[in-house]
């Protein structure tokens, strides 16, 4: 299995790849090439573009939950495979596979009413949707995690119950993937647990939702992680350098930015 990370808040000095405030994955795993997250705008397309990805080869479309940064990119792709098809560019019909919630009219992002062209009704041209609040594995190692249960821990100030992340089992152990952690990481973990039925939590990548959280939850969520035992925590997008360097007393802390890749067997 292999993560590159199309887009996130940061980028190293040394490449020409956009960085913004969102997320967005691409992960090649047994056949499937899949997206997690299109991030707030088209930088994930250009970025894909310069690492000489290509879009039109993705089996599979994971959104994680329905905020703008993490899918305001996906009117960008959906506009993307339109062209494609005008210019006579063919390609297999993707599976788009996320919580009922992302269409949510209510939500403030691009499922919404305001923006007809991208409901649920009208992307059957691009997309075979799995609208599911289901655990369902995705290949015999990679499973997307369905609705996280809330049984840790008080609901946080923007819970979003449209929230899934995915779960690989490696050789070491459980590596995570997770958007932004809004239903809390302790909670995405136990659930990826139990899901899996695999206890040991090697990595987790992903969003963490620590920005200007208090200081003793961090020091309780990182007493967390260390008595699971994981052994590489790669916080980007919504992570403080604050967390981090509190976190990186309890676990190891390690460096993730648009343009990486990494590999698990």
């Amino acid at each position: 299995m292999k993560l590159t990370v199309l887009v996130d808040n940061n980028s190293k000095v040394d490449t020409c790849f956009i960085s913004e405030h969102g997320l967005s994955f691409y992960i090649n795993e047994d056949k499937c090439n899949l997206l997690f997250d299109c991030g707030s705008t088209d930088a994930f397309i250009t970025n894909a573009y310069n690492m000489q990805i290509d879009l039109t080869q993705v089996t599979d479309i994971i959104l994680s939950h329905g905020h703008s940064d993490h899918i305001g990119g996906f009117a960008r792709l959906v506009s993307l495979y339109a062209q494609f098809n005008k210019s006579g560019v063919s390609f297999n019909p993707k599976k788009l596979l996320a919580h009922p919630g992302v269409f949510d009219s209510e939500k403030p992002a691009v499922f919404n009413s305001k923006n007809p062209k991208l409901s649920k009704d009208n992307l059957d041209e691009f997309f075979n949707l799995v609208l599911t609040t289901e655990p369902r594995y995705i290949t015999k190692k990679l499973v997307y995690l369905g609705a996280i249960p809330i049984n840790y821990g008080k609901v946080m100030r923007d819970y979003t119950p449209d929230e899934t992340a995915l779960a690989y089992k490696s050789q070491k152990g459980l590596v995570i993937f997770s958007g932004c952690s809004h239903s809390g990481l302790k909670n995405i973990i136990e659930h990826a647990k139990y899901v899996t039925g695999e206890r040991r939590i090697d990595t987790i990548v992903g969003g963490l939702y620590l920005i200007n959280r208090p200081e003793d939850y961090i020091n309780s969520l990182g007493q967390y992680l260390k008595e699971q035992n994981v052994q590489h925590i790669y916080p980007c997008h919504c992570t403080d350098v604050e967390a981090k360097a509190i976190l990186s007393n309890y676990v190891k802390i390690e460096e993730i930015a648009t343009g990486q890749a990494f590999e698990w067997v």
